[in-house]
């Protein structure tokens, strides 16, 4: 294999053939490493990087640190602090109606996802509420004289249960049918 003189003046490359030192046509000086593998693809590292590029560094990771701490620390996985934490959602069976976990209201989740604030009991025999002469049937309405209930908003994370009971309104319409009373309901408190 020939070698070919890395000299510009004596007809020889700026850049050496498989490596080397780069050297300046116009002053024969050398001004920057060659790596072999760079040699093939003409890549010139002309000077090290000095101290500014080393800072530039280290500010972008603490920007990008300081991104991800504030996202940790604002822990978007949880509601904001209107909504109570009512425990997991594993605790609130599908098909069932159960008692939240504070006993401030029930979790229906016979047919849709609803949230009902009232201490009235739970009656397994027609699904309704109360116990006396004043009932609330299975949508949450009153049915001889008095308030609806409260139908409070949920949110689901990181598969728990989120209550904001004091944003809870009332459901509108009537009844559709008369309850009997209740003799054996469930009540709200755990």
């Amino acid at each position: 294999m020939e070698r070919r003189s890395e000299d510009p003046a004596a007809g020889g490359p700026a850049v050496p053939v498989g490596g080397g030192v780069p050297i300046d046509p116009e002053t024969g000086e050398r001004f920057g490493y060659l790596p072999r593998k760079a040699a093939q693809r003409k890549i010139i590292i002309r000077r090290t990087l000095g101290l500014p590029w080393v800072l530039g560094a280290l500010g972008a990771a603490l920007v990008i640190g300081g991104a991800g701490m504030t996202f940790f620390l604002s822990n978007p996985g949880r509601p904001d602090k209107r909504f109570a934490d009512e425990g997991p959602l594993t605790a609130y069976p599908v098909g069932a109606v159960t008692a939240l976990r504070s006993g401030s209201g029930w979790v229906d989740r016979r047919t849709e996802f609803r949230v009902w604030i009232t201490a009235e009991p739970f009656c397994d025999a027609d699904g309704g509420w109360g116990r006396g002469p004043i009932r609330w049937d299975a949508s949450g309405r009153v049915v001889l004289s008095g308030d609806n209930l409260l139908l409070a908003p949920a949110q689901l994370a990181e598969e728990k249960l989120y209550v904001d009971a004091k944003a809870a309104e009332k459901v509108t319409g009537g009844a559709t049918a008369r309850l009997v009373e209740c003799p054996q309901a469930r009540p709200a408190s755990p």
